[in-house]
């Protein structure tokens, strides 16, 4: 707890494929000694393979339609893997009834998870009652930052960039069954999610703070292509929303091991920055209209 008996704030750890909960301790060790408690979340690696081909829905047209087009969609679907995990942890959250929370995401597996994260959070329980035991308006208003580390990697729809990543996973039988199913995912379905998740990221109108923590020998996770990204969103919201930091040669997600001091004094000017910001009245969920674009 906080001086005074109050609860200290949490943040969420998105694990990356592969990920295992010891090589997340370092991550909740730095956090507790800026006086932040941690929830540490890993999708499987089959979830993540999973979510190369599926993300969250098109709920647009059941949100105009508030009665047959809600019931249908609420009926139909069965929750994913990783859904399951996002409502868990979001679940999870409200039982410690912290003052606010973050969330740092590491790679594309963590990113996965915040996607699913961020679109229960969005669903307002009076309209799309999809996530009945959440109070998303309430959780919503508490989200102060988001760390996006080693993320999101632009894949460029290739599954060849996946198979690489498979590496990180290991359990050789438990990669070889993934490499397996990896092969088999159609090309077609593959590109569309693509387009839909970075567009996602790239065009996400939420005005929450943000920052982007990479290196140019990222191999997973290209600079260039994640420059723009982070460009763009500057272009939207402003540095003051927007932060980023560059180490020189760290690898993927390997920032902290390399430059622990560095990423520390990062972090901590990052949450001194947030926190002042949701403590001085402004609304980390002020949404903007943006256009969506293709790259």
């Amino acid at each position: 707890m906080m001086p005074g008996g109050r609860q200290r704030p949490v943040v969420i750890l998105t694990g990356w494929l592969g990920c295992h909960p010891r090589n997340l301790r370092r991550y909740s060790e730095l956090y507790d000694k800026l006086g932040w408690n941690s929830v540490a979340r890993i999708p499987s690696p089959n979830s993540v393979v999973a979510a190369m081909t599926e993300g969250p829905p098109d709920v647009t047209q059941a949100q105009t339609d508030k009665d047959a087009a809600f019931t249908s969609l609420r009926e139909s679907r069965k929750m994913s893997e990783i859904e399951k995990l996002a409502l868990d942890t979001l679940e999870q959250l409200q039982i410690l009834k912290c003052p606010y929370f973050m969330v740092h995401n590491f790679s594309n597996g963590g990113c996965f998870l915040w996607e699913w994260i961020k679109f229960i959070l969005r669903q307002k329980p009076a309209a799309s009652p999809l996530y009945p035991t959440i109070d998303s308006e309430n959780l919503q208003k508490n989200l102060v930052g988001v760390v996006f580390d080693s993320s999101p990697c632009h894949y460029d729809a290739k599954v060849h960039t996946l198979l690489t990543a498979l590496n990180y996973v290991s359990s050789k039988s438990m990669r070889e069954k993934l490499i397996v199913r990896a092969t088999s995912l159609s090309r077609q379905s593959v590109e569309n999610r693509f387009h839909e998740y970075w567009n996602g990221l790239l065009t996400d109108a939420q005005d929450t703070p943000q920052l982007y923590l990479y290196s140019p020998t990222d191999h997973l996770s290209p600079c260039r292509e994640l420059e723009k990204l982070i460009e763009l969103r500057e272009g939207l919201f402003g540095e003051r929303t927007i932060s980023k930091h560059k180490f020189p040669d760290s690898e993927h997600c390997c920032h902290l091991l390399k430059y622990p001091e560095q990423y520390t004094n990062v972090i901590k000017t990052f949450i001194d920055k947030s926190v002042g910001e949701y403590r001085h009245g402004s609304n980390p969920l002020e949404t903007l209209p943006i256009t969506k674009s293709r790259l």
